[in-house]
C-alpha cells in the first residue's frame, strides 16, 4: 500500500512539473537577454527596473561580450566590468604595449567613431568620456612594441642553421 502511494505521488509531481515548467521558464526572462541568440557572452549588471543600455565590448579585454549596464555607467566602469586592462599591460619587465580605447556609435551613415584615447591618458583623467548609449561598440586594441633582436632570436637562428647543416651532411655524404 505504501509503495502505491509513493508511485501516485511521483506521477503527480512529474505531471505537475511538466505543466508548470513552461510558464516558469517564461517568467524568468528579463531585460533583453532573450534577444541574444548566439554564443557571445552576455553580462547583465543592473538592478531590476533600472534604465539600461546594451553595448558591445570587443578586443583585448579579458571578458569581451555584450553588456547591459545602467545608462549612467561611465566608460571606465564598463572597462572594469570587462576585466580591466589586458594582461600584457601589467608586465613590468619589458616595454608596455600601447592600449587604445575607441567608442563607435551607430549613425545615419554607419558607425561613427566618437571617442579615442590611449589607456594611459584615460587613467590620468585627461579625456572626458562620452556618455554611453544603446548599441555603442567599445573596442580595446593592444599594440605590442617591436622587440629588439635578442639572444633568444640568435639562439633560434643558430639552432635552425645547425639542424639544416646536419641534414645536408647526412643527405650528401654516404658513409
Amino acid at each position: 500500500m505504501r509503495l502505491e502511494a509513493w508511485g501516485v505521488a511521483l506521477l503527480l509531481t512529474v505531471v505537475c512539473g511538466a505543466l508548470v515548467a513552461p510558464q516558469a521558464l517564461r517568467a524568468q526572462a528579463f531585460g533583453r537577454v532573450e534577444e541574444t541568440k548566439s554564443n557571445v557572452a552576455y553580462f547583465y549588471h543592473a538592478r531590476p527596473g533600472e534604465a539600461t543600455v546594451q553595448l558591445s565590448v570587443w578586443g583585448t579585454v579579458p571578458r569581451p561580450g555584450v553588456y547591459e549596464v545602467p545608462d549612467t555607467t561611465d566608460l571606465d566602469k564598463l572597462l572594469t566590468m570587462a576585466g580591466g586592462a589586458p594582461m600584457e599591460a601589467r608586465v613590468e619587465d619589458r616595454k608596455a604595449p600601447t592600449i587604445t580605447v575607441r567608442v563607435y556609435r551607430p549613425g545615419t551613415d554607419g558607425r561613427n567613431q566618437i571617442f579615442e584615447s590611449e589607456l594611459d591618458r584615460m587613467l590620468r583623467g585627461s579625456p572626458s568620456y562620452p556618455s554611453l548609449q544603446d548599441n555603442d561598440i567599445v573596442v580595446v586594441e593592444t599594440v605590442r612594441p617591436k622587440q629588439p633582436f635578442g639572444w633568444r632570436d640568435v639562439l633560434s637562428v643558430l639552432s635552425t642553421l645547425g639542424t639544416l647543416t646536419l641534414l645536408g651532411l647526412r643527405i650528401f655524404t654516404r658513409v
